[in-house]
């Protein structure tokens, strides 16, 4: 995540008890929480994670994953042909083996699970009712953007996701990766600020969303179209401070929401 979320990627290194590391400040500006022992993986993440399933793809790599570590617990990788068993696998997670890899395991073929389940990468294969909402809060956390466009036309796109009743997907050709979009006002009033505001988003995303709320009730109460201009003037303020990047000054000076605090309303 980025360095600005340092405190929530320390809270999550607490939440397991402060094993592994969290990163020290670098030229990135990002910063990432590491496991790497045996005994840590096996004895404290796994066991959460089999408890509290993942979701989409990620999930296929955790059992994959999870593979490689029982093979390490079994001293597989101290064999030759254990050594192939991981590399295996290790095709099969995410960007697959380096050039490195390939020349020195030409034989590796990528592994598949005994019981492959199917997946969509874009899409989360679950009915709107068995989505856990801090799951989805969490998600967003993560992978989600808060956003406000000045635009002259409507965009047209297909349907999408069930939970929050409405808003489309787009997929990219060139990029493995697609975005879920809200623009329709009544939706984002209705359905999308409460559920934030009672499952809030955490870290410094938390401001972004706060900014978003301001600007959405300021568009639902037609105060932009107003003559003056400062209803505009007040979302492309908004609009400024959600597409730049907030600085550390900026986050320490307000409350954003890392663990258990609740969300500060009066900002």
């Amino acid at each position: 995540m980025h360095e600005k979320d340092r405190a929530l990627i320390q809270s999550v290194q607490g939440f397991f008890g402060n094993i592994g590391y969290v990163s020290k400040v670098n030229n990135t500006s990002t910063v990432e929480f590491r496991v790497s022992t045996l005994k840590d993986l096996v004895g404290v993440i796994l066991p959460h994670f089999d408890k509290y399933s993942l979701k989409t793809q990620k999930r296929l790599d955790y059992l994959l994953f999870k593979e490689i570590l029982f093979l390490m617990l079994n001293k597989e990788h101290t064999t030759l042909d254990g050594i192939q068993k991981i590399v295996n696998i290790k095709a099969s997670l995410n960007t697959g083996l380096s050039k490195d890899l390939k020349d020195s395991f030409p034989k590796s073929n990528p592994t598949t699970l005994k019981t492959m389940e199917s997946y969509d990468t874009c899409v989360i294969q679950q009915k709107s009712n068995n989505l856990h909402p801090e799951w989805l809060a969490g998600f967003c956390t993560g992978e989600s953007n808060f956003f406000i466009a000045v635009q002259k036309s409507k965009t047209k796109s297909e349907s999408f996701i069930h939970f929050f009743g409405g808003g489309f997907v787009m997929k990219y050709k060139q990029r493995s990766v697609c975005e879920y979009t809200i623009t329709k006002i009544d939706l984002i009033i209705v359905n999308i600020i409460p559920f934030f505001d009672k499952h809030p988003i955490l870290g410094s995303k938390h401001l972004n969303f706060l900014d978003f709320k301001t600007a959405a009730h300021i568009i639902k109460n037609k105060e932009h179209l107003n003559e003056d201009g400062l209803g505009l003037n007040q979302i492309l303020e908004l609009k400024r401070r959600i597409t730049s990047v907030y600085s550390n000054k900026a986050i320490n000076n307000h409350n954003v929401i890392y663990g258990t605090e609740k969300p500060d309303q009066k900002r």
